[in-house]
């Protein structure tokens, strides 16, 4: 298990990779999350709602206190208030049997900030070359500036874009609506990572993650949104 931290300037966030040895992925990552904020394992489960249908089956995840939780009694039993406080926002992607999980804070995502992950294999076919996925997943734009690169470079920023991608659509709790190609996550004329039309957001990339860079097979990013108004500073990809 690999685990980091995010940056103190900034909003409280984690992201933990399990690999596939691990008998119950998810589990783990959340008995982790529940033992660094002072629980028993087994305290949180996970939901999901779609906010396009209100479906249970898929969309957004949400943590919540288990049933086991509920029921305990004496020292290991909730503390008064808690089913009332707020909790982590958390958000999940697996590659090649490995989990990423990911979560913010309960003071932040109760101020409105918002975290998504997205874990891909880095030898994947789609990566190797911009014809995969020419005008599916990527801009015009896009499409060119990556056609400029070195052979050995363009299939890791490929992969770097499209988990950028992936991440900022789960920060978003939408998922792809349409195009991918028309998910921005770029400073506009050039590959820097960034959401354009969302203010202090922060765009991190696995080689970036505080507690060090996914396996190397894979890629992986963790965007982070601010809450939704005016007065946000600007948006650029995050460095530990």
């Amino acid at each position: 298990m690999g685990t980091g931290d995010g940056p103190a300037s900034g909003p409280g966030w984690h992201v933990v990779v399990t690999g596939p040895r691990t008998g119950d992925q998810r589990r783990e990552a959340l008995d982790f999350l529940a033992v660094s904020l002072g629980h028993r394992p087994g305290t949180f489960e996970v939901t999901h709602r779609c906010p396009q249908c209100g479906s249970e089956d898929h969309g957004q995840p949400e943590l919540r206190h288990s049933r086991l939780a509920r029921r305990r009694r004496g020292p290991d039993a909730l503390a008064p208030g808690d089913l009332a406080a707020p909790l982590p926002a958390v958000s999940f992607s697996r590659a090649g049997g490995w989990l990423a999980t990911a979560w913010l804070g309960a003071s932040d995502t109760a101020a409105g900030w918002r975290i998504g992950v997205d874990l891909e294999q880095a030898g994947s076919a789609a990566f190797a070359a911009p014809s995969e996925l020419a005008g599916v997943g990527f801009s015009a734009e896009e499409e060119r500036l990556l056609g400029a690169l070195e052979d050995h470079v363009r299939p890791g920023t490929h992969g770097q874009l499209w988990c950028a991608k992936e991440a900022l659509v789960k920060a978003q709790g939408t998922g792809f609506t349409g195009d991918p190609a028309d998910v921005a996550v770029t400073v506009p004329g050039t590959l820097e990572l960034a959401v354009p039309d969302r203010p202090g957001s922060v765009i991190v990339p696995d080689r970036d993650w505080p507690g060090g860079h996914a396996p190397e097979h894979l890629l992986g990013a963790v965007v982070l949104l601010p809450p939704a108004g005016p007065g946000s500073e600007g948006t650029r990809a995050a460095s530990a």
